[in-house]
């Protein structure tokens, strides 16, 4: 799979403070077509010099970094940076730092042991949907509705459905748009007024938001 089947460029930060596992990923980043250039740091005041220096379409995140914390990091890019796209690469297993930086508003999130091959998925999935959640993931942020923002439930039209059900599946923004009869571009300006009618500020908000109001 590639990055990107529109051949576009992107410019990446690659975000780890071990230096061999950095490496290891710049090796294999470096074979990607669609990669033109890959910024690196070690930690997270680092992340965000390097935001502050350069453009920057993806950031690749380790789930815990030195200095400021990875979730501190997400909440800046996401301020300041909202058109660069986040995934978080993590070696971790316990769900706390997971849930923190799904409300932060990572676009996507990959464990380490599963290697590159999803990583490259993530990427390209945050591409065409602006988001990659594993079926872990989703479950993850099911399982703890309660810890996401509360907000009120509102009137969702039968189309409004389709389409958060299409975002809590993970589809891609064109075959959401095939299923709801609409153009891509039509598509996307929904979503985002989806978040709006539903006062959710991310991706995993609205899939919490789902959850919560039994649409999935």
């Amino acid at each position: 799979m590639q990055i990107d089947t529109d051949n576009r460029k992107y410019v990446f930060l690659l975000a780890e403070d071990d230096l061999m596992v950095r490496e290891g990923f710049k090796a294999l980043l470096e074979r990607e077509p669609n990669v033109q250039r890959i910024y690196e740091a070690g930690s997270g005041d680092e992340v965000l010099d390097q935001l502050a220096a350069h453009r920057i379409d993806i950031v690749l995140l380790d789930a815990k970094m030195p200095g400021v914390p990875s979730v501190d990091v997400v909440r800046r890019i996401v301020k300041n940076f909202p058109s660069v796209k986040i995934v978080v690469v993590s070696g971790l297993v316990g769900s706390a730092i997971h849930l923190n930086l799904l409300r932060a508003g990572i676009h996507g999130f990959v464990q380490k042991l599963n290697g590159f091959d999803e990583v490259r998925k993530a990427i390209a999935a945050v591409n065409s949907t602006d988001q990659y959640y594993s079926p872990q993931i989703v479950q993850l942020i099911q399982e703890n509705v309660r810890h996401f923002e509360f907000t009120p439930t509102v009137q969702l039209t039968e189309k409004e459905k389709m389409l958060l059900r299409g975002i809590v599946e993970g589809l891609p923004t064109k075959m959401i748009a095939e299923k709801m009869s609409v153009a891509i571009s039509t598509a996307e300006t929904n979503r985002s007024r989806l978040l709006r009618k539903t006062r959710t500020q991310n991706t995993a908000e609205l899939i919490a938001y789902a959850f919560r109001n039994g649409i999935i």
